[in-house]
C-alpha cells in the first residue's frame, strides 16, 4: 500500500469515527434541549430562553460533521444510471470526476464557511454571549473531515451497498 494512501485511510478511520459520535451527540442535544423546552413550555410554563439556540447550533453541528460519515458511507442520493452503464475506464473516469466535484464543492463550502465565519466575529448571540462565528465554523470544519472522507472513499470504497429499502 502506498504510504500517501496509507496516511490518508489511517486518519480517516480515526476522525470518521469521531466526527461520527460527535454528530451523534450534538443530535442527542439538540433532542434533548427540544424535549425539555417543551415540557418547561407547555407544562412547567417557564420556556428555557436558551433552549432554541442551542438546538439551532447543534443541529447545524450535526448536520455538518454527518456529512464526513455521509461521504465515506456513499450514503448519498445517488443519479446512478450512466455509473452503472459503463464499464471499465470510462467507468474508473467518470467516478474520479464526481469525486474531483465533490472535493471541489467541499473546499469551496469550507472557504466560504471560513469567510462567514470571519465575517460574523463580532456579532453575539443575545441568548447564548457567544459569537455567532461557533455557528459558521461548523461549515469549515464539517467540509475538512467531508474532505478526507471523499479521498478515503474514492481510494477504499465500502464494500456492498446501503440498503435503500427498495
Amino acid at each position: 500500500m502506498l504510504p500517501l494512501r496509507r496516511a490518508v485511510l489511517a486518519i480517516d478511520r480515526a476522525t470518521t469515527a469521531v466526527v461520527t459520535w460527535a454528530a451523534c451527540a450534538a443530535l442527542a442535544l439538540a433532542a434533548g434541549m427540544a424535549f425539555g423546552q417543551v415540557i418547561m413550555r407547555y407544562v412547567v410554563r417557564q420556556p428555557i430562553a436558551w433552549s432554541e439556540p442551542v438546538v439551532q447550533m447543534a443541529v447545524i453541528w450535526m448536520v455538518y460533521l454527518g456529512a464526513a460519515a455521509t461521504f465515506r458511507l456513499g450514503a448519498l442520493v445517488a443519479i446512478d444510471l450512466l455509473l452503472n452503464r459503463l464499464r471499465g475506464h470510462w467507468r474508473r473516469a467518470l467516478q474520479w470526476f464526481v469525486t474531483g466535484a465533490a472535493l471541489l464543492l467541499l473546499a469551496h463550502m469550507g472557504w466560504y464557511g471560513w469567510e462567514m465565519a470571519e465575517r460574523a466575529r463580532f456579532n453575539v448571540n443575545p441568548t447564548l454571549g457567544i459569537s455567532m462565528s461557533w455557528g459558521f465554523a461548523a461549515i469549515t470544519v464539517g467540509a475538512a473531515y467531508a474532505i478526507i472522507a471523499v479521498l478515503a472513499h474514492a481510494i477504499d470504497p465500502p464494500q456492498g451497498s446501503i440498503d435503500t429499502g427498495t
